[in-house]
């Protein structure tokens, strides 16, 4: 069904040029059996072609129509689709850092064990909220704003990761070289003493900023997806889009 919908200006151009086609044939019977006067020969030719231009040109007019309707809509669907993909991307982002985060579970083995994390360049996996403004129309204006909020969430929790490497490289492992507690188990109290409130307060709540971000993200983006899937599928039933598989 899906297949003729697509194809009905083409169809409907085929059924007028037959229809067109017999009346020109049973009209041209009729003069020749005398079915009708010899001089309504010229008003029938006239008028089959006058109905049969008129025809053509709207089977033109509502196939340009259709093709234009296919574009815009193709256009939509591209929008939704590409807004998916950089849900996925950025989900796979945030769980690659999560479980390298998942493997320090203590306050102080994240703020002081846990190395500094470079992860790639995601300064291009960002939305295009210009391409969804169609969604308000479509009353789905808060999907369209969550979705916003979700791209700065993301970003933020980037910019948390190199705001705690920048510290924890140039500052705090510096720190624990200098007073030999790389790797040591000494009591908390006196890491604190010897790396100063500043440096040891500043480990233990950068990565404690850092964790909340991450997993954080990680949930809202999952519920952010799965609801602009529902979207998308509700506003083109029975079309393709994109999936996320967990890796």
């Amino acid at each position: 069904m899906k297949i003729l919908r697509n194809y009905q200006p083409e169809i409907f151009g085929i059924i007028v040029a037959l229809a067109v086609l017999n009346i020109w044939y049973l009209s041209s019977i009729a003069i020749e059996e005398a079915v009708v006067p010899k001089s309504y020969d010229y008003l029938i030719r006239a008028l089959t072609v006058a109905v049969g231009g008129f025809i053509g040109a709207f089977s033109a007019f509502w196939l340009k129509s259709h093709e234009e309707e296919k574009k815009d809509k193709d256009k939509l669907k591209s929008a939704l689709n590409s807004a998916l993909f950089v849900l996925i991307r950025q989900i796979n982002a945030i769980q690659c850092i999560k479980r390298g985060l998942d493997k320090f579970k203590t306050p102080f083995d994240r703020g002081l064990s846990l190395p500094a994390m470079k992860p790639p360049d995601y300064s291009s996996v960002k939305q295009d909220i210009d391409s969804l403004h169609f969604l308000i129309d479509n009353d789905n204006a808060q999907i369209l704003m969550e979705l916003t909020i979700e791209q700065e969430r993301f970003e933020q929790t980037i910019n948390s990761i190199s705001i705690r490497n920048e510290f924890y490289v140039n500052e705090v492992q510096p720190a624990l070289s200098f007073h030999a507690l790389n790797g040591r188990p000494l009591p908390l109290s006196e890491f604190e003493e010897k790396l100063g409130e500043r440096l040891f307060q500043g480990a233990i709540n950068g990565a404690v900023i850092l964790y909340e971000h991450v997993y954080a993200s990680d949930v809202s983006l999952h519920e952010k997806y799965t609801v602009l899937r529902e979207v998308a599928k509700k506003s083109f039933p029975g079309e393709k889009f994109v999936a996320w598989t967990k890796m």
